[in-house]
C-alpha cells in the first residue's frame, strides 16, 4: 500500500493552465474518487500521478520518496482506462499474461498472479476466448485483471465504466468496491458520475476548471456542501437553489424568513440560522427535503413528473421558481396540478453572495 502526496502542483498546456496549483493527500489503501464535469482536469491528474504526463510545477511523492521525474514504468503504478484495449488476437488468458511475460518474470509466477486475478474476477469460464467472444463488462473484468497482475502500488481508473449499460454499471460497481475491499492498495478512480463516487469513494475530490472545490467522504459532500458548485454537482434531481432576502417576520420560527420573488416568505429554522434580517443569500434545499403538506400555502405548480419505481420527481414551479421535489412510493399528480408543498428549514444549506457555504460561525463573524 501506499500514500501520494501532491504539493503545489501544476499542469500548463501552452498558455493555458489545465491544474492550477494544487495540493492533496491520500492514505494509503485509500480509495479516491476524483469527480467533476467533462475538462474540469480530473484525468490529466491522474495521469500526472501515472507519469504518463509531466508536471508544470510542484511535486508528486509516494511513500515520501519524490517521483515526480520519475518515468511511468518505474513507479509501480497499473491503469485501467475507458477503453479496454485488449489484444483482439490474443485470448482472455494471453491478455491477462501479456505483460508479465514482456518483462521477463518466471512462468510460475505469472500462472500465480494470473490465477489469483481470475479467481477475484470470476474470469475462470473465459480463458480461452477472445475479446470479441465476449460482453462489455466482461471485457473490463479483464482490463481490470490485466492491472491487477502486475500488483501495483498503486491502481489507477480512468472512467473504467462509461462504456458498459447502466445494469453493467451497478454491477461492476460492487465487483470493483469487492476488490478493493480485497487487495487492499490505493485507488485513485476518475468518473462524472456521482453514482459512482459517492458509492465507491472513501473519499471524493471534486474538481472544478482545474481547481479542488473540496475534498470529503461521500456524507460530508452531500450532506456539508462547501460551495453552490459542490451543492449543484452532486445529488439527484439537482438540488433547489432559492435565492432572497432575509426579512425579520416576528417571534414565530426565529423571527427570519426568506423572502422569494413571487413566493410567500419561507420561514427560516429557529436554530443556528448563519443568516441576519437584510442578508441576502442563496439557500440549498434537496428534492427530498421538500414535502406534500395540505396545510401549507405555498403550492408547485407541476409541468413534469418522473416516475422512478420506489420514487416519484417533481418537477414545476413555486412562484416564479422552479423546483425539484421527491417524495417516496407513487403519489399520483400529473402535469398541470397543483400540490401544496413544504420545504424543510432545518435541511437548508446556506451560501453567501460568492457561493461559499455559510456557518453560524461565519455569521457572527
Amino acid at each position: 500500500m501506499t500514500s501520494i502526496s501532491l504539493k503545489g502542483v501544476t499542469q500548463m498546456y501552452g498558455s493555458e493552465c489545465a491544474i492550477h496549483t494544487l495540493d492533496l493527500e491520500i492514505a494509503s489503501g485509500e480509495f479516491v474518487v476524483f469527480l467533476g464535469p467533462s475538462g474540469c482536469g480530473k484525468s490529466t491528474l491522474l495521469r500526472m500521478i501515472a507519469g504518463l504526463e509531466q508536471v508544470a510545477s510542484g511535486r508528486i511523492t509516494f511513500d515520501e520518496v519524490d517521483v515526480t521525474s520519475t518515468p511511468a514504468a518505474k513507479r509501480g503504478v497499473a491503469m485501467v482506462f475507458q477503453s479496454y484495449a485488449l489484444y483482439p488476437h490474443m485470448t482472455v488468458s494471453q491478455n491477462l499474461s501479456f505483460g508479465l511475460r514482456m518483462t521477463g518474470h518466471p512462468r510460475k509466477e505469472i500462472a500465480r498472479r494470473v490465477e489469483r486475478a481470475v479467481n477475484m474476477l470470476k474470469l475462470g469460464d473465459y480463458l480461452q476466448r477472445k475479446p470479441a467472444q465476449l460482453s462489455g463488462g466482461e471485457c473490463q473484468r479483464v482490463a481490470i485483471g490485466r492491472a491487477i497482475v502486475q500488483e501495483p502500488r498503486v491502481l489507477l481508473s480512468d472512467e473504467p465504466l462509461s462504456n458498459l449499460d447502466a445494469e453493467l454499471r451497478s454491477s461492476m460497481r460492487v465487483e470493483i468496491a469487492a476488490l478493493h475491499r480485497e487487495l487492499g492498495n490505493t485507488m485513485v478512480y476518475v468518473t462524472h458520475d456521482q453514482v459512482e463516487a459517492m458509492t465507491l469513494a472513501d473519499r471524493i475530490v471534486v474538481l472544478n476548471d482545474g481547481r479542488i472545490e473540496q475534498v470529503g467522504t461521500p456524507d460530508e459532500i452531500y450532506r456539508l456542501p462547501k460551495n453552490v458548485f459542490v451543492a449543484g454537482f452532486v445529488g439527484a434531481p439537482k438540488i433547489n437553489m432559492l435565492s432572497g432576502v432575509v426579512v425579520a417576520a416576528g417571534s414565530e420560527n426565529g423571527g427570519l424568513s426568506l423572502r422569494l420573488p413571487s413566493i410567500d416568505s419561507i420561514p427560516l429554522a429557529p436554530m443556528h440560522v448563519p443568516v441576519r434580517s437584510g442578508d441576502k443569500v442563496s439557500v440549498g434545499i434537496r428534492p427530498e427535503d421538500i414535502a406534500i403538506d395540505q396545510s401549507s400555502k405555498l403550492h408547485m405548480l407541476v409541468s413534469f413528473v418522473e416516475q422512478i419505481g420506489g420514487a416519484t420527481n417533481y418537477f414545476g414551479d413555486v412562484g416564479k421558481t422552479r423546483v425539484r421535489m421527491s417524495v417516496s412510493g407513487a403519489v399520483h399528480f400529473s402535469a398541470g396540478d397543483r400540490i401544496p408543498v413544504r420545504f424543510a428549514a432545518e435541511r437548508f444549506h446556506y451560501f453567501d453572495a460568492d457561493g461559499q457555504r455559510l456557518t453560524s460561525e461565519a455569521a457572527r463573524a
